[in-house]
């Protein structure tokens, strides 16, 4: 199926929410998020259908923290990716076209961070230097291990019925 021209992109319902994603449906052989012709790196394919926003839980295996920014690495159990938070430096009133947050923006969690952690990370998906990482906007610390297995049937479901919908067209379109 081929995606939807630009024109219509904001009419598909996945282009303004965060869709729950797999690390690996992201990154690696079998990755299903492509790039969008004349997206400009902010729209993404998700299964042949725009996106700009998504969403994943995992633990946190890797953390590096900085003045200006916050590195982490995120393993879902398919796969690992790199997350970052980047902060607004002292004075900025916000204007900036820069995308940083401050600690207490967006629901950014930052002390609660730590090795090991449960999180769910929201954000766009960005590169540098060549490989995908999370540009994460909020970032909230899951105290409750029971979340993570209800994030996979939510993923699971959007899966079927994305796919569902994808037949369905195809059977009236041909």
């Amino acid at each position: 199926m081929a995606p939807p021209p630009t024109s219509e992109w904001g009419l598909d319902p996945l282009f303004w929410v965060n869709v729950k994603v797999a690390v690996c449906e992201i990154v690696g052989p079998d990755a299903v998020v492509t790039d969008a012709e004349g997206g400009h790196g902010a729209v993404r394919l998700y299964r042949g259908r725009p996106f700009r926003r998504c969403e994943l839980m995992g633990h946190v295996v890797s953390l590096y923290a900085r003045d200006t920014k916050t590195l982490f690495v995120l393993d879902d159990g398919t796969g690992t990716i790199e997350c970052v938070v980047w902060m607004k430096s002292e004075g900025d009133n916000g204007g900036g076209g820069d995308g940083g947050v401050s600690v207490d923006d967006f629901g950014i969690d930052l002390n609660a961070l730590r090795l090991g952690a449960l999180v769910r990370a929201q954000g766009r998906i960005t590169e540098y230097v060549g490989n995908k990482q999370i540009t994460v906007r909020t970032l909230q610390a899951c105290a409750d291990a029971n979340v993570e297995p209800l994030f996979w049937l939510d993923q699971g479901q959007c899966v079927r019925e994305i796919e569902e919908d994808a037949r369905r067209r195809a059977d009236e379109g041909g």
